[in-house]
Protein backbone atom coordinates (compact mmCIF):
# COMPACT_ATOMS: atom_id res chain seq x y z
CA UNK A 1 0.00 0.00 0.00
CA UNK A 2 3.07 2.02 0.51
CA UNK A 3 4.16 1.86 -2.48
CA UNK A 4 1.15 2.87 -4.30
CA UNK A 5 0.98 6.00 -2.11
CA UNK A 6 4.25 6.87 -2.87
CA UNK A 7 3.92 6.42 -6.37
CA UNK A 8 1.15 8.57 -6.82
CA UNK A 9 2.11 11.61 -4.69
CA UNK A 10 4.41 11.52 -7.27
CA UNK A 11 2.42 11.01 -10.56
CA UNK A 12 0.47 14.34 -8.34
CA UNK A 13 3.96 15.95 -7.99
CA UNK A 14 4.76 15.72 -11.55
CA UNK A 15 1.38 16.73 -12.73
CA UNK A 16 1.97 19.96 -10.46
CA UNK A 17 4.66 20.70 -12.13
CA UNK A 18 3.69 20.53 -15.18
CA UNK A 19 0.66 22.76 -14.77
CA UNK A 20 2.84 25.37 -13.47
CA UNK A 21 5.42 25.52 -16.59
CA UNK A 22 2.13 25.66 -18.81
CA UNK A 23 0.64 28.59 -16.08
CA UNK A 24 3.88 29.92 -16.55
CA UNK A 25 4.08 30.08 -20.54
CA UNK A 26 0.76 31.48 -20.57
CA UNK A 27 1.77 34.38 -18.03
CA UNK A 28 -1.33 33.78 -15.32
CA UNK A 29 -1.67 35.09 -12.66
CA UNK A 30 0.47 35.87 -9.45
CA UNK A 31 -2.01 34.23 -7.57
CA UNK A 32 -2.61 30.80 -9.53
CA UNK A 33 0.92 30.58 -9.57
CA UNK A 34 1.46 30.97 -5.70
CA UNK A 35 -1.35 28.70 -5.48
CA UNK A 36 0.65 25.64 -7.46
CA UNK A 37 3.64 26.45 -5.70
CA UNK A 38 2.56 25.58 -2.67
CA UNK A 39 0.52 22.75 -3.38
CA UNK A 40 4.30 21.53 -5.13
CA UNK A 41 5.97 22.48 -1.92
CA UNK A 42 3.74 20.56 0.45
CA UNK A 43 4.14 17.24 -2.15
CA UNK A 44 7.50 17.95 -1.94
CA UNK A 45 8.21 18.66 2.26
CA UNK A 46 5.78 15.57 2.61
CA UNK A 47 7.61 12.58 4.10
CA UNK A 48 7.21 9.10 2.00
CA UNK A 49 5.10 7.34 3.26
CA UNK A 50 7.40 3.87 3.48
CA UNK A 51 10.16 5.95 4.50
CA UNK A 52 12.81 5.53 1.64
CA UNK A 53 12.15 1.65 1.12
CA UNK A 54 11.34 2.79 -2.62
CA UNK A 55 13.56 4.90 -5.04
CA UNK A 56 10.98 7.69 -6.48
CA UNK A 57 11.27 7.56 -10.15
CA UNK A 58 12.72 10.51 -11.92
CA UNK A 59 10.26 12.84 -13.26
CA UNK A 60 11.24 13.24 -16.89
CA UNK A 61 10.04 16.86 -18.01
CA UNK A 62 10.14 17.73 -22.48
CA UNK A 63 11.04 20.98 -23.01
CA UNK A 64 8.82 22.93 -25.19
CA UNK A 65 10.04 25.34 -28.40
Amino acid sequence: MNVVKNREDHIRLCALKVRYRQAWIRQASSCELAALLSDIEKLESAPPADAGNVTPPICVSHSQG
